[in-house]
């Protein structure tokens, strides 16, 4: 049951990203709008949640005195990963908006655990976690290099975009220890995810301003001719955090990161295959699916062992 839990949490992100992507189109084709409204709507969500958990919304002033400054970045690095796949996605398809960003995942999560930043648990370079990147570098290419990708004029393109989602994917695999801190501060994850939430809900509004200089296209989303599900990219994004925060300590961080991998690439051959929630079709041939079991398979190998 839980593994399946696991699973289903990992569906939502591709799902996520369509989703939001599709708001950015009806939004004048802001991503730091549509990302706003995402990020607002997922705080509401998570405030909600805090509350009927029975945990206070507000902290103790002293953490600022008393804690390193970084735990409040979590929802900076939110806001980059969110945003970053939003751009991404129409130029890369949901598979590699998927790939590239565990790609960067997987880099920085080696250095977090080399070094321990972030206050994170040590967990030394050994030669299976080597060979758990190679792999993960094999599978990579292999779905990069899919000769059905139907892409292969534009590849030089997608490089830039691809670079983006692994820098992406970095920020995100930092977020991970920095919330993980506050909620042993607060102790409380529920309470820390709401924290990190309504700090990148701060920082988008304050970004949209500067940038748009207006908020009123929020309301060409709004209306006859819209479809009700373009606003649930927030709501999903709480799904998937609170599910991982309750996932985690039952069955392992390592298996957790491995099942949602699951659902990440299971629900972004779907995306792609069939074009869910508006998305365009791209074809997912046979090199494409052996390299997601490669890529699948390495990081069972580094997360596991």
């Amino acid at each position: 049951m839980l593994f399946g839990l696991g699973v289903l949490a990992g569906l939502v992100l591709p799902i996520q990203t369509s989703v939001n992507t599709n708001l950015k189109n009806r939004v004048g084709g802001s991503p730091f709008l549509a990302s706003m409204l995402s990020f607002t709507i997922g705080t509401i969500a998570l405030l909600l949640a805090t509350v009927i958990s029975g945990q206070p919304l507000l902290f103790s002033t002293s953490l600022f005195a008393n804690q390193p400054m970084w735990i409040w970045l979590g929802g900076v690095f939110g806001v980059i990963g969110l945003t970053t796949n939003v751009l991404i996605f129409p130029y890369l398809g949901a598979v590699q908006t998927v790939i590239m960003p565990i790609a960067g995942q997987i880099i920085m999560g080696m250095i977090i655990d080399n070094f321990g930043l972030f206050d994170a648990e040590y967990h030394g370079f050994t030669i299976l976690r080597l060979l758990g990147v190679i792999l993960l570098i094999v599978g990579i290419l292999m779905v990069v290099m899919d000769r059905k990708n139907g892409d292969q004029s534009d590849k030089s393109k997608q490089l830039p975009w691809q670079i983006l989602g692994i820098v992406a994917g970095m920020f995100q695999a930092s977020q991970a220890p920095v919330n993980g801190h506050l909620g042993v501060v607060l102790n409380s994850p529920i309470h820390a995810a709401f924290i990190s939430f309504l700090v990148g809900t701060i920082i988008l509004f304050i970004i949209t301003g500067c940038v748009d200089h207006s908020y009123k296209k929020t309301f060409d989303a709004i209306g006859i001719g819209n479809p009700w599900w373009i606003w649930l990219g927030g709501v999903l994004g709480a799904i998937f955090v609170l599910t991982n925060a309750f996932l985690s300590p039952q069955i392992g961080a390592g298996t957790t990161v491995v099942l949602v991998l699951l659902g990440n690439l299971f629900g972004s051959i779907l995306v792609d295959k069939y074009g869910l929630l508006n998305s365009p079709k791209k074809p997912v041939g046979t090199m494409k699916y052996i390299g997601l079991i490669v890529m699948l398979v390495a990081v069972a190998i580094i997360k596991l062992y």
